[in-house]
């Protein structure tokens, strides 16, 4: 049982990921720190160093290394469904879920995290919330192809019985 967390950023990946994994009793990783450990930099420094592009195909050779994990959750940044055909590997590898987070929920965990994240680091609020929404619209139709969405109340630590019930099925 490998679980692929998929959702914009600050829609509760790691957050939940962890919870989910001592409640699963599996081991939880997250991707970005997975690509931190083999590159021996930050997920920032790559993008100020090497750029985007760089990053994206690392990603991508990370993601697919995951197949090393029998049974774990793996928190996916927010773009990797989006790049290198990622999300038809994570579908044919495990179990896709898409935590389907609000705009406004999304801009209220960003807007005090820019710090960490590349993509938004110099935006200002209004900035933030368009560029929130245009991403949106260009990753949906990737994180829709997801087994399974979760939204509302289940995006939180009682979530995983919604997985639980589709595991079983």
């Amino acid at each position: 049982m490998r679980i692929f967390l998929v959702g914009f950023m600050g829609a509760g990946k790691s957050f939940l990921g962890k919870i989910w994994g001592e409640v699963f009793s599996i081991p939880f990783y997250d991707l970005d720190k997975l690509i931190e450990d083999e590159e021996r930099i930050t997920v920032e420094n790559i993008f100020a160093t090497f750029g985007e592009d760089y990053f994206r195909e690392r990603e991508a050779v990370v993601l697919r290394n995951t197949d090393r994990f029998e049974s774990c959750i793996i928190a996916c940044g927010g773009g990797t469904p989006c790049y290198f055909d990622n999300m038809n590997w994570m579908n044919k590898n495990g179990i896709t879920v898409f935590l389907n987070e609000s705009e406004i929920n999304i801009f209220n965990h960003l807007k005090n995290d820019k710090k960490i994240r590349p993509l938004i680091i110099e935006q200002d609020e209004k900035t933030l919330k368009q560029f929130i929404t245009n991403k949106l619209q260009e990753r949906n139709p990737f994180y829709n192809e997801c087994r399974l969405v979760l939204t509302g109340d289940q995006l939180n630590r009682d979530g995983f019985v919604v997985i639980q019930k589709y595991i079983n099925e």
